[in-house]
């Protein structure tokens, strides 16, 4: 986006940095050579937050809802959907010049491919490659048909690969070896000119930029020293001889690890660590035998030289003296101690100590909140400092009905993280709504607002609902909107507090269009069916409503709503048998005490007295008789 490395745009992780405002993108470059400019990304990483997103008239980073137990941070969208909607972007511009950029997350873990790439390949990752490979097809073939192809710049890249188990990294971000930092660069010149080239010149991903310009003639573009055209090599002129620079600050932004930088050519690539590595890539290209120790190689004068390319740690953005206090008051910390980056460890040594993570991650994702519990708690004992894995454990203690565990958890991540990343704000916010702290959500939502963080109102919108206060539930949730991202939770919000001022039709309405612009997401959406389903009970429809609220429950079987609804319903409708039978299952299905509280709740609100106190009594004695684990503020057996 800029043709620059981090020492010169500033942005050294996916949280809490922003592009330095001297830095032009290409997207300002071209909307000053009259391009219309667009993109629409797939992952919470490329938000407009950072400011990856200036000089786009059109940034589509609006990523739908997170499923009940989904981390916020790691929030994604399908790559089929993205592309979808840059398509409908570009269909609107006619034939006059544009910049779009598409941003596909497939394949990145979690390794879940849709239908019909989940049946067809035996390894997920290779089925999420296969969904890419679909999306980019989709977007291309769209090109075509609307003859734009031919006359087109097509530029194909990846940011990085995927460790897949060498050198013990399944993933990514903490190592610089080549199954991460090479990777494919594809350019489709106008006119299909110099169709079939090979560049056998190492080349960086910045070097996309000087492509750009150059094949368009862009006017304004910076001269970046040492950077290089793809079009230029293809028609055989030769480039400068170079290395190529890759860096990772993730170890030390996300474990406090020692961040590491490398540099390559077409023979070498030396890796300066705590303890350094030098590879013969024509020897030895799966990089399994450290030369550095020896007086080989070129390992002198690349180190030498990264000393002067390399960006060097620097803490993130600041942000205001005001936000700062704010943000203290919260538990962030806004100013650090330096530590230098040869005390912190070498990555290679503490990589093993990761299989937890993965493991509990993994087990949440498939539904196991007591396994990832299980895994997850040791672990952070071991390395308090992963903030990540608190966001993981405070939603699988979420799942095991320990409320006032899960917010403590969650908000041990506010130390742990800079300033400005406003996302933890949020996602510590979603913690406590669900843990039913709604005055902590607020506190946290407001705070992630005065970042200008677009998530924020969301949170918000359903905090003040939860807390009775309409008024700024309405006023959030048409703040949601009005921005035109994530309308189906802010309609479900309207749609409730229309339904608590009396009028029925209208909340109605708004739960339909709530479901209808949610598409194929709509089984993600907690509380339509809930939220249809109770405004159908109140306006006499008895059926319809207890089939949205079985439906509600069978999507989301541990929230509590939809079961207390039908309790109601169920009483209501004279059917004692049904009701008492529904407050039961709300006692065996909702997780912690918080569940047999909200069934004791439900007796009591429908009459139910003596089976309510047997229900507390049996509570009781099971408690006595077999202890758990109860976090500090967890709802008490009288029902608060």
């Amino acid at each position: 986006m800029t043709g620059t490395d981090a020492r010169e745009h500033g942005v050294l992780d996916n949280s809490g940095y922003a592009l330095a405002p001297s830095v032009p993108t290409i997207a300002e470059i071209a909307k000053a050579n009259g391009y219309a400019t667009g993109g629409a990304v797939s992952s919470v990483v490329l938000d407009g937050r950072s400011g990856i997103a200036r000089g786009f008239d059109f940034w589509d980073d609006d990523l739908g809802d997170a499923a009940p137990g989904e981390p916020m941070t790691q929030l994604e969208r399908p790559g089929a959907a993205t592309e979808r909607a840059l398509s409908r972007w570009i269909a609107g511009q006619g034939h006059a010049p544009f910049l779009a950029f598409l941003h596909l997350f497939e394949p990145h873990s979690p390794y879940a491919p849709p239908e019909p790439f989940r049946s067809r390949w035996t390894d997920p990752y290779d089925g999420e490659i296969a969904a890419a490979d679909a999306a980019v097809g989709s977007f291309v073939a769209g090109l075509k048909a609307a003859g734009l192809y031919d006359g087109s710049l097509v530029v194909f890249l990846s940011d990085h690969g995927e460790g897949l188990g060498d050198h013990g990294e399944k993933e990514h971000g903490i190592f610089l070896y080549r199954e991460s930092i090479r990777v494919p660069v594809v350019v489709k010149l106008p006119g299909n000119l110099f169709g079939g080239t090979t560049v056998g010149t190492p080349v960086g991903l910045t070097d996309v930029f000087r492509t750009v310009c150059s094949a368009l003639g862009l006017k304004g573009c910076p001269d970046r020293p040492g950077l290089v055209s793809l079009a230029e090599l293809a028609s055989g002129r030769e480039g400068p001889r170079r290395r190529i620079l890759s860096e990772t600050f993730y170890p030390r932004t996300r474990f406090g690890w020692s961040p590491l930088a490398s540099l390559a050519d077409e023979r070498w690539h030396f890796v300066d660590a705590p303890r350094p590595e030098l590879y013969d890539l024509l020897e030895d290209p799966s990089e399994r035998t450290n030369r550095a120790a020896g007086k080989d190689g070129p390992i002198r004068s690349m180190r030498a030289e990264l000393e002067t390319r390399r960006s060097g740690f620097r803490e993130p953005s600041p942000v205001d003296a005001e936000k700062a206090r704010q943000l203290a008051s919260l538990g962030y910390v806004t100013a650090r101690s330096g530590v230098r980056d040869d005390a912190l460890p070498d990555p290679k040594d503490r990589i093993a100590t990761l299989a937890p993570l993965r493991d509990g991650m993994a087990a949440l994702r498939a539904g196991r909140p007591a396994d990832a519990v299980r895994v997850l708690a040791p672990f952070l004992d071991r390395n308090p400092r992963v903030r990540d894995a608190w966001e993981v454990y405070a939603q699988a203690l979420l799942g095991e009905g320990r409320n006032g565990e899960a917010l403590e958890a969650a908000e041990r991540m506010l130390p742990l993280s800079a300033p400005g990343a406003s996302e933890v704000l949020v996602s510590v916010a979603s913690v406590a709504l669900s843990a039913g702290r709604p005055e902590v959500a607020l506190r946290h939502a407001e705070a992630a607002r005065a970042c200008n963080d677009p998530a924020a109102d969301d949170v918000l919108a359903r905090a003040h609902l939860a807390a009775g206060n309409l008024g700024g539930a309405e006023e959030a949730a048409k703040r949601v909107l009005a921005r035109g991202r994530s309308p189906a939770r802010a309609l479900l919000v309207l749609a409730r507090v229309a339904t608590l001022r009396g009028d029925l039709p209208g909340a109605l309405k708004l739960a339909n269009r709530a479901r209808d612009v949610s598409g194929e997401e709509a089984r993600k959406l907690a509380g339509l069916h809930f939220v249809r389903g109770d405004v159908l009970a109140r306006l006499g429809r008895a059926g319809e409503a207890e089939e949205e609220l079985l439906t509600e429950i069978g999507l989301f079987p541990v929230r509590v709503e939809a079961r207390a609804a039908l309790v109601a319903l169920r009483a209501a409708t004279g059917r004692r048998e049904g009701a008492l039978a529904a407050a039961r299952e709300i006692a065996a299905n909702v997780p912690g005490p918080g569940g047999v509280a909200a069934a004791i709740r439900s007796l009591e609100a429908i009459g139910e007295r003596a089976a309510a106190r047997e229900l507390r009594a049996g509570a009781a004695r099971r408690l006595r008789e077999e202890p758990g684990p109860r976090g500090k503020g967890e709802a008490g057996l009288s029902g608060e």
